[in-house]
């Protein structure tokens, strides 16, 4: 073969293998594909993948009760008569249901009865929420809560803490991200996603926004330092003209400093476990539950001088120590505002020792609140709640004293 049949050959081939080449990567860019949403909110996109997470997170659905919670809702009104008398005033006292699993947050929320102030309302008990708030921005907070439900689709789901990158954490409600700016500390990765919702906040009155009250920090002396300083109320009860906080589920804050966080524990250590297969493959579990329901897993690995059955009477006893105060406290406080309301209908008590008063109610509801509000019934940090609702008690003792002396 000549140097010139070489040289066409080769020209040949090489054109041959551009043609083929082009018109493969054409056909190959051009044919129709699934594409990959943007904002994967439905977690039934990753069943296949992640078989058995996604299995575990399907048992929010069924999680049970324990001693002092789980899937079936309690009515606290009826549980707890004496919330008509301290949230009176307040949707609080006409409404008030315990918490349920996280995939009931978008129903719950929804068939809730009280009064919402927004759309902001949806923050955490939605993965559309992020989607929402791209599109309308920051007035989504104060748009109409129905409305707004309506255009959601989901509760909470892996987009909430992982948006569409599985091992990954991301915070996606914007208050987080304010909130998260205020500390004087970086909250640990095991938490931080939790953090975004199981803290204590308020609405905005102008705005609606949700705010985290973290100026100061974390515990109910710095919030009670930074509403003073607002001179902010969520409400001012009708008979007793006390200005209130009602506290929201503080389950971070309650939990920080406690026994486990100094020993470098995150939520995640008990409450998202790593679970084995029948396999023997391990998973993070996606059963956010009380770790008594995983106790094998969550607890046994540190408290080894226990079994399943010991460690959940163990909890519950401490627990019901927590409960037996917390009735107590609300004992008094609800005497305290049966007796301060008297005084102030029958308007004979001086205008220093009302404020003295109202300002002692303030602080004792303030302390029971934190610690009715948040789900552990003091498990989360058990010194922190006993020595919470002492300081409620004392107060509320205090007032009742001052009024039985003037």
């Amino acid at each position: 073969m000549t140097k010139t049949q070489k040289y066409i050959l080769i020209s040949f081939l090489i054109l041959v293998a551009v043609f083929v080449g082009y018109n493969f990567t054409r056909q190959f860019m051009t044919q129709e594909r699934e594409p990959q949403p943007s904002k994967i909110l439905d977690p039934a996109y990753w069943q296949d993948k992640y078989p058995d997470i996604y299995q575990s997170y399907l048992r929010n659905s069924n999680e049970g009760d324990t001693e002092f919670g789980g899937e079936q809702q309690i009515d606290y009104i009826k549980k707890y008569p004496q919330i008509s008398v301290l949230y009176e005033g307040f949707g609080f006292s006409k409404e008030y249901f315990s918490a349920r699993g996280h995939v009931y947050a978008l129903e719950d929320v929804i068939n809730i009865g009280r009064p919402k102030p927004g759309a902001s309302c949806l923050a955490c008990k939605s993965s559309d929420y992020e989607r929402l708030y791209n599109k309308y921005g920051e007035d989504l907070f104060a748009m109409d809560f129905v409305q707004m439900a309506n255009e959601a689709k989901y509760p909470i789901t892996c987009y909430s803490c992982h948006r569409n990158n599985p091992g990954e954490l991301h915070i996606t409600v914007p208050h987080a991200e304010i909130g998260f700016k205020q500390l004087d500390f970086e909250i640990e990765r095991g938490s931080k996603n939790c953090a975004q919702c199981h803290v204590e906040y308020y609405i905005d009155p102008d705005t609606k926004a949700i705010v985290l009250p973290w100026k100061y920090g974390l515990t109910v002396e710095d919030y009670e330092r930074y509403f003073d300083e607002k001179n902010f109320a969520d409400w001012v009860h009708p008979r007793t003209g006390t200005p209130l906080i009602k506290i929201q589920h503080p389950e971070y804050e309650m939990y920080r400093d406690s026994p486990h966080h100094r020993l470098g524990m995150d939520c995640n250590a008990c409450h998202m476990p790593k679970m084995e297969n029948d396999q023997g493959e391990t998973y993070v579990s996606h059963w956010w539950t009380s770790p008594l329901k995983t106790a094998r897993e969550s607890c046994l690995g540190c408290h080894v001088n226990h079994d399943e059955q010991s460690i959940a009477d163990w909890v519950n006893s401490k627990q019901q120590e927590v409960e037996d105060k917390t009735k107590e406290a609300m004992d008094l406080l609800v005497d305290l505002i049966e007796k301060l309301a008297v005084r102030v209908e029958e308007g004979n008590i001086e205008d220093d020792i009302l404020e003295q008063v109202r300002n002692l109610h303030r602080r004792a509801q303030i302390r029971w609140d934190f610690i009715f509000a948040e789900n552990s019934t003091g498990s989360h940090h058990f010194a922190r709640a006993h020595a919470y609702l002492d300081e409620s008690i004392d107060l509320a003792k205090q007032a009742l004293q001052i009024l039985e002396n003037n």
